[in-house]
């Protein structure tokens, strides 16, 4: 699963309303693997979206998100005059700092004492 945001642009400040995230769910077509949801109408630097995917590839990911963002945009006049920013996965920083508290590996040691480099033990 992907987590992608949108940023959205407001050049009057115009604000998200209350139900903006079931306004961006509801303009996803079946096959562009939207399952959730989350808008931030107060990030820092104008009104974000977050879009969870199941994709194949972050690409894909990133434009469905666009697709769906943009297609809610024009469909609903609660939405009038945002328009897209920029639109990138998101980094979580919680998957990350998890892995450095850890031993940090996502392979199994392997067996020095074979040939075999990618021989377990």
């Amino acid at each position: 699963m992907y987590l992608v945001h949108v940023r959205l642009r407001a050049p009057d400040h115009t604000s998200l309303p209350p139900d903006a995230a079931q306004l961006f769910l509801g303009c996803a077509l079946d096959g562009e693997g939207l399952e959730h949801v989350s808008a931030h109408g107060d990030a820092e630097g104008g009104p974000v979206v977050g879009f969870y995917l199941t994709a194949p590839s972050l690409a894909l990911a990133e434009r469905a998100a666009s697709a769906v963002c943009r297609r809610a945009l024009l469909a609903h006049p609660s939405l009038a005059g945002l328009d897209v920013g920029s639109f990138d996965a998101a980094l979580v920083p919680q998957y990350w700092n998890a892995l450095l508290h850890s031993d940090g590996r996502d392979m199994q040691l392997q067996d020095p004492s074979t040939t075999n480099l990618f021989h377990p033990f």
